[in-house]
């Protein structure tokens, strides 16, 4: 295998990295820095990892069946029970990005705010204007280019701030690896999780890998993704100089009282880069959708899906009205896809009529799939019980109920597969 085939596939799998890592990932990185400074750069490790082992399955059984997302569901489950799950998942997912649009354009808004002072509205129009015709001529390879060059731009500008902390190369290894849940920490535990494995990361992952061999796509899938994790890793070590922070400009105050001017600026070139690389990926993950999953193969069709999830993200981004209600449904559809995706996902990959054997993983590769059917289960089913509880005005949390039920749905999928 050429070296340019390999970088090539890095370039294309870059996408992955850029659509994970927004502003709600730079939020929660901060935040898990600030509040407990390296005890949980393990989970960012965890994270990685089950981003790399998700994605690894996802494309794998693209590459080695040779059906979309929504051909495999109808080779398994038929014609009827398959197409409606067409339905229900992907438009699901694509509610999603449309709910969580308006975040990636105003982080992309706050970074060069931070930066030229000008007008946030003014921003929001160029961003969208910008984003929208990047989307319009852009392809599956140029698309990819552009996210490379600023997952670069993410990874120069936070590294630079986590580089300035205190800590030397052998506390960042032992706390990457080291297992540690802090009291208070585990919510934001579980959105270190939630931000790096996400939903419409899959049916991109899926959506870019036809053409691909199963090797070419590992080497491009995990160095993308580890350089992803990294970048995540590096925002965390970052946070750690900030005490605390109600906004982005409030941040980036922070970030220069405690490096210099350079902080601020490095903060706001990466907050940019995080929030346009989103703003573009999550539109351009309800094209991969539209045509995956819905079957969509008219360019109007297509294009109507991604211009819905970009203006109605700059609907929110312009009003400056607060998606609360949305946000907060979503947070609950999302809370039951990422599970059932997942099960979904370990379910086809044990199938040998969709993936023969010569392609498939090894029996105790089945482990590490259940454990993170486990975690990404307590991620969704803790959404869903904080979106119901903040509905309802209620106080408690159920995370006895939580665990339980993720017990349940992992056992349901160690089932299936001793089944097999």
């Amino acid at each position: 295998m050429k070296a340019p085939s390999k970088i090539s596939s890095v370039i294309l799998w870059s996408v992955i990295s850029a659509a994970f890592i927004g502003p709600g990932t730079v939020t929660t990185a901060v935040t898990a820095g600030s509040q407990f400074h390296l005890q949980l750069l393990w989970a960012v490790t965890f994270a990685t990892l089950g981003c790399i082992v998700l994605q690894e399955i996802s494309a794998r059984i693209t590459i080695a069946s040779g059906l979309t997302f929504g051909e495999s569901l109808i080779k398994k489950f038929g014609e009827r029970s398959g197409t409606l799950l067409q339905w229900i998942v992907g438009g699901s997912v694509v509610f999603g990005c449309a709910a969580y649009e308006a975040g990636n354009i105003l982080g992309a808004v706050a970074g060069l705010n931070l930066i030229t002072g000008l007008d946030t509205q003014l921003l929001t129009i160029l961003v969208t204007i910008v984003s929208g015709i990047i989307l319009w001529i852009g392809g599956k390879n140029w698309i990819s280019n552009l996210m490379m060059l600023l997952v670069v731009i993410m990874g120069v500008a936070f590294t630079a701030l986590a580089f300035v902390q205190p800590f030397t190369i052998d506390d960042l290894m032992i706390a990457s690896v080291k297992l540690s849940i802090p009291l208070g920490s585990e919510l934001i535990v579980l959105g270190l999780v939630g931000t790096t494995i996400v939903p419409y990361n899959v049916f991109i992952g899926a959506g870019i890998s036809k053409g691909q061999t199963i090797p070419l796509m590992r080497i491009g899938l995990a160095v993308s993704i580890i350089i992803g994790g990294l970048i995540t890793a590096a925002i965390l070590v970052a946070g750690i100089s900030v005490k605390s922070f109600s906004s982005f400009s409030e941040l980036a105050a922070s970030m220069t009282t405690q490096v210099g001017t350079w902080g601020g600026i490095a903060l706001a070139l990466g907050l940019f880069a995080a929030g346009f690389s989103s703003a573009i990926t999550s539109p351009y993950a309800s094209s991969v959708i539209a045509t995956t999953v819905f079957g969509f193969k008219e360019n109007w069709k297509i294009r109507l899906v991604w211009a819905s999830v970009l203006f109605v993200g700059f609907l929110f981004g312009i009003s400056g009205v607060k998606p609360i209600p949305v946000i907060l449904a979503v947070q609950a559809i999302n809370g039951l896809i990422l599970p059932l995706l997942t099960l979904y996902l370990i379910i086809i990959v044990n199938d040998r009529q969709i993936v023969k054997a010569d392609h498939a993983h090894a029996p105790a590769y089945n482990l590490i799939l259940l454990l993170i059917l486990f975690i990404v289960s307590l991620i969704g089913l803790n959404n869903i019980d904080k979106s119901i509880s903040a509905t309802l005005s209620l106080a408690d949390s159920h995370l006895t109920l939580v665990v339980i039920a993720a017990i349940a749905i992992t056992g349901y999928a160690t089932w299936r597969i001793i089944r097999k």
